[in-house]
């Protein structure tokens, strides 16, 4: 297989695995130790490697960020959850980034990160 056929395959292996969810979502952005953004928006899409949300304002490239994604599942059918992410800044346009996820946990939505919540 050509290398051209190779990466149009694996590109549309990677497009299948990305979910088109729309969730609220809470950012924080961390450079040089100290927080240098905060913000709300909206996920779009999440795949196991990445997460797209949009912005308020345009978040820097490389930039470590927590993100704390209001989760449709609930625990015991009596429990909101989250998702957040711990990742970092890998493609940013104004209105919009994308995260690659480093790692992240489910948690009950009692439990906070200390970031401003849409609601």
């Amino acid at each position: 297989m050509s290398t051209t056929k190779k990466a149009s395959a694996q590109r549309l292996q990677r497009d299948k695995l990305r979910f088109p969810i729309e969730k609220d979502v809470c950012y924080l952005c961390v450079k040089r130790g100290r927080i240098s953004a905060v913000g709300v928006g909206k996920t779009f899409q999440i795949s196991s490697r990445e997460v797209r949300f949009t912005t308020q304002d345009p978040l820097m490239r490389g930039e470590r960020v927590r993100l704390a994604v209001d989760w449709p599942a609930m625990l015991g059918d009596a429990c909101l959850m989250k998702l957040e992410i711990h990742g970092s800044v890998i493609r940013s346009l104004p209105g919009a980034a994308a995260v690659d996820i480093a790692r992240y946990e489910f948690r009950t939505r009692g439990a906070t990160l200390g970031l401003p919540h849409s609601r």
